[in-house]
């Protein structure tokens, strides 16, 4: 098997994208590019326009 934590992410998504019909593949795939970057934010999808219009704004000016 491939070392799924040394692929650069487009290595991992060709990876992905060659393994989409073996799941366990799949899976340890996508459990590697999603555990990448756990600092992300995450969003809910019901979140209204205001507030990701809010959000928006509060970024550009961190910046």
């Amino acid at each position: 098997m491939a070392n799924l934590k040394e692929m650069t992410r487009s290595e991992l998504k060709k990876y992905l994208s060659d393994n989409r019909n073996d799941n366990e593949a799949f899976s340890q795939g996508m459990g590697e590019l999603l555990s990448r970057n756990r600092n992300t934010k995450r969003y809910p999808a019901n979140i209204s326009p205001e507030e990701i219009g809010k959000i928006i704004q509060e970024k550009i000016q961190q910046k």
